[in-house]
């Protein structure tokens, strides 16, 4: 695979309405180690610079395009700029016996499996393969010739109908690719079944610009992955390649443990979070990060105990400190973390910023601004040097004052208009290219000058995830969906298993109902926050029943989150639906022991229910122990081939195993 897509061009684009290797660009290709660079030096003075890495290791490769202009006038125009254009070999698919009034066999095409985008909804990032719909199937290449086309919205990589990720698979054979676009703007990408496999091209959505004299940017990457195995073996493997290649976790000073919290209200009172710090470590809840979420800045001055209440959201933009609600700046807060061993978290959001904050008076020219001339929200323009050096030492500054471990980025509306109103004849897409440029190296100038800070990526939740964000950050709040303060613990199941199969390193929310075991289950993920410190409405601390729950809960979590980040087999589909069982296994292949986690959800109406395990040893005898349980002994042939049966007398209620 790799010598495959090494010896293709993987790009393809117009050059003043002509394909570009008509204006016969000098090529300079070199290698070292692992990297290929190709260089296309054209009339003019643009330079094209191809960088092709290959991880052998991984069975993996990536690639991304370099633009500049060397020369002293623009460069031609530049239009249907496909950063990736490949093909994909797969074995032959056998040719459709039966007639037009069948539909195909299974086995006899080519899967696409894209996950859904983030939308408020309980099956994000999941996507239903086998799904009928106009008799046909949208997931499948059907035939030769037939075209699938996916793109983002508004904007952000990872918002509403799609991600941009793609588990390209043969119907009837264990082979297959993983292909992620790296973009975290407004991609497109199209797949096309062709006679030897698929073709595949991706491409940022509207480009039709030359470049100016003396400027320079890239675009979009690409990630490809060959795997030979089930659908599941593929999302691990690819698992593995983001833990060992892309993610920071665990690289350099960033920690291998993701954030663990207690969640604090911003614009809760200096007093209450003190209070609230002070009961978490009285108890020794075995957190390892305090999470203070937005409201805590600005120049509002109405009181704010939990995020519906207060004018705070009329001041984002507005990164002061709020004198009213923290009258210390927010230091003494940092004091009692410093004095714990614990990290501090806090939420910003840069890029969105409203009219009344004080920047905009002062420099209207960092900003876009909307058609609307009612609509608060500007978006401040990462493309403009100026503003991104505004930005960066803001955001420098509140890191280095308030001993800030996790930096929390949100981004709360989509900036496609926003570009597209901003750029000009000749220029179209300019906008978009420098903010997400900008945006790439903001996150890379930060984690230069802290390297132990890890980024916390949300923007409405996970609406902008992608490769070229998972290189820099984390999304600790990987859905919206557990913002109330009783989420959906059924959507929460249901991400867990599609989240969890596309990335290693994620977090959610358990809510803030006490004493429902049920729905803390429901929101073990990599990383974890718990909300019960947070609203200044609700006591903390003082019913010694209620702490001995969380305690017993946070020891739970904690014994079992290493397995959090193993090979995942979803074990059940990944529905919110609440008249079925999800169950899912975490299978650490080093250790050969792992979890079963299995939720009998509220209108479930049958008491058992048998679950096949997988990556298990035949030959090996395995201990299951169930908490708070008995301990049962099975062989892993019969747990792979027969399964393991669940029992749960009870509506709504869980069971979790561990294995060794």
């Amino acid at each position: 695979m790799l010598n495959n897509l090494k010896s293709q061009k993987r790009i393809s684009f117009l050059l003043d309405g002509k394909p570009f290797d008509a204006a016969e660009p000098t090529v300079t290709v070199s290698e070292n180690g692992n990297t290929v660079t190709t260089v296309y030096e054209f009339m003019g003075g643009l330079k094209l610079t191809n960088v092709f890495t290959s991880y052998p290791e991984h069975n993996a490769c990536d690639w991304v395009n370099f633009w500049e202009n060397t020369g002293s006038e623009p460069t031609e125009i530049i239009t249907e700029l496909w950063d990736s254009a490949f093909s994909l070999p797969f074995s032959p698919c056998a040719p459709k016996t039966t007639g037009r009034a069948y539909l195909p066999e299974s086995e006899n095409v080519i899967k696409v499996w894209v996950p859904r985008g983030s939308e408020w909804s309980g099956d994000e990032f999941y996507c239903d393969i086998d799904r009928i719909f106009g008799n046909h199937y949208p997931n499948w290449l059907e035939y030769v010739g037939t075209v699938k086309r996916y793109s983002a919205t508004a904007g952000r990589s990872a918002q509403g109908a799609y991600a941009p990720f793609f588990n390209i698979k043969h119907g009837g054979k264990d082979e297959g690719y993983i292909v992620a676009v790296g973009w975290t703007g407004q991609w497109n990408a199209t797949v096309t079944r062709t006679e030897d496999g698929v073709f595949f091209q991706s491409k940022l959505e509207d480009t039709a610009f030359s470049l100016l004299p003396g400027e320079s940017f890239r675009t979009s990457s690409v990630t490809v992955m060959g795997y030979n195995g089930s659908f599941a073996d593929g999302q691990n493997r690819f698992r593995q390649l983001v833990k060992d290649v892309y993610s920071p976790v665990g690289k350099g000073e960033v920690p291998t443990e993701l954030p663990f919290c207690a969640g604090l209200w911003g614009g809760m009172s200096t007093a209450g979070c003190l209070e609230r710090i002070e009961k978490v470590e009285k108890a020794k809840l075995p957190f390892n990060c305090y999470w203070m979420d937005a409201g805590w800045y600005g120049a509002g001055e109405q009181v704010s105990p939990d995020e519906f209440e207060g004018d705070w959201g009329q001041h984002t933009g507005n990164w002061e400190v709020n004198a009213f609600r923290h009258p210390d700046g927010l230091a003494d807060v940092v004091s009692a973390i410093d004095n714990t061993d614990k990290r501090f978290l806090l939420w910003v959001e840069p890029e969105r910023v409203r009219r009344i904050a004080p920047i905009v008076a002062e420099h209207p020219e960092y900003f876009i601004f909307p058609n609307d001339e009612k609509n608060p929200n500007l978006l401040l323009n990462l493309g403009d040097d100026s503003a991104w050096q505004y930005c960066f030492d803001v955001l420098s500054g509140l890191i280095e004052r308030l001993h800030l471990a996790v930096y929390r980025q949100d981004f709360n509306f989509g900036p496609l208009d926003y570009w597209r109103k901003n750029d000009t004849e000749g220029r179209i897409g300019i906008s978009e290219i420098k903010h997400i440029n900008g945006l790439y190296r903001l996150w890379d100038a930060l984690r230069e000058k802290f390297p132990h800070l890890l980024i916390d990526n949300c923007a409405s939740g996970g609406r902008r995830i992608d490769i070229e964000t998972l290189r820099r950050s984390v999304p600790l709040w990987r859905s919206d969906v557990q913002c109330p303060a009783n989420p959906t613990p059924e959507a929460t199941q249901a991400h867990a298993l599609a989240y969890g199969s596309w990335m290693p390193y994620s977090g959610t929310g358990t809510g803030r109902i006490w004493f429902d075991t049920y729905r803390f289950r429901s929101a073990y993920a990599p990383a974890l926050t718990t909300n019960f410190t947070f609203s200044e409405k609700n006591a903390f601390g003082d019913d010694p029943e209620a702490m001995r729950w969380l305690s017993c809960m946070c020891a739970e979590y904690v014994k079992v989150r290493p397995y959090l980040t193993k090979d995942i087999y979803p074990l059940t589909k990944a529905s919110p639906a609440s008249d079925i069982w999800s169950a899912v296994q975490y299978h650490d292949p080093e250790t050969d022991s792992g979890i079963v986690l299995v939720f009998r959800r509220e209108n479930a109406p049958y008491t058992e229910c048998c679950f096949n395990l997988f990556g298990l040893t035949e030959e090996k005898t395995y201990t299951f122990t169930e908490v708070d349980g008995e301990t049962y002994p099975f062989d892993g042939a019969s747990l792979m081939k027969k399964g393991i049966t669940v029992r749960i007398e009870k509506r709504r209620e869980s069971k979790l195993y561990l294995y060794k």
